[in-house]
């Protein structure tokens, strides 16, 4: 067994920490929109989505440094220092999704949750600019596939961050639902249904990925 065996494990363990983890958060989010829920249960099942997020945020955050550790093997350019780079802003990312306070409304918590976003929009940025650069016009990579796979990752922080600001929406609405019996607000249940059509994205996008990079069919 060699090193790049084990990225390749740990890639594959990412990618099911991502996909599992934000199919969890989706299914605690539809069941807790269900009427049939008891408004205690559901603040309660609100919370524990907000806190389950945490596990595919970080596997989204560690997956582009493993990703172009990985790319090595294909000429990828990301290397050297600049890789060491990644793996340090890496770290300070999944720094950010375990310090910034989900559930608060403090200005340092809002000051953080900024902050992580724009980490993810920069960070997609990158990849959808560099990933179609080399797709159509450059020839650093080997694989026409890798840099179609980069820019599709590259689309990802798009529903990420929709799912968090929807969450977000959820926040001020927790201890009221936990506190009265009543349907969910129209309100809640509108940032409820973003939350899952942004996941559904979510999906397709990760799926399209992890296809194009177990195929490579071009």
């Amino acid at each position: 067994m060699d090193f790049y065996t084990v990225l390749i494990f740990l890639h594959v363990l990412l990618f099911a920490g991502w996909f599992g983890g934000h199919l969890g958060v989706l299914a605690l989010l539809r069941q807790a929109r269900s009427p049939k829920l008891d408004p205690e249960h559901r603040g309660f099942t609100l919370r524990l989505a907000m806190r389950l997020d945490r596990i595919p945020r970080t596997a989204f955050a560690l997956t582009p440094a493993v990703g172009l550790t990985l790319a090595q093997s294909w000429g990828s350019p990301v290397k050297g220092a600049w890789l060491a780079s990644v793996w340090l802003l890496t770290l300070a990312w999944v720094a950010f999704v375990w310090m910034v306070p989900r559930e608060s409304e403090t200005a340092r918590a809002q000051m953080l949750r900024k902050v992580e976003g724009a980490l993810m929009a920069m960070g997609g940025a990158a990849f959808v600019v560099y990933g179609g650069y080399q797709l159509f016009s450059g020839d650093q990579l080997t694989g026409k596939w890798l840099a179609l796979k980069m820019a599709l990752f590259g689309l990802i922080p798009l529903p990420t961050l929709e799912i968090g600001e929807a969450m977000h929406r959820l926040r001020p609405a927790l201890d009221e639902l936990s506190a009265i019996r009543k349907p969910v607000p129209v309100k809640i249940a509108r940032a409820i249904d973003i939350a899952s059509i942004a996941s559904l994205v979510l999906y397709a996008l990760l799926i399209a990925a992890a296809f194009i990079g177990a195929t490579k069919p071009i």
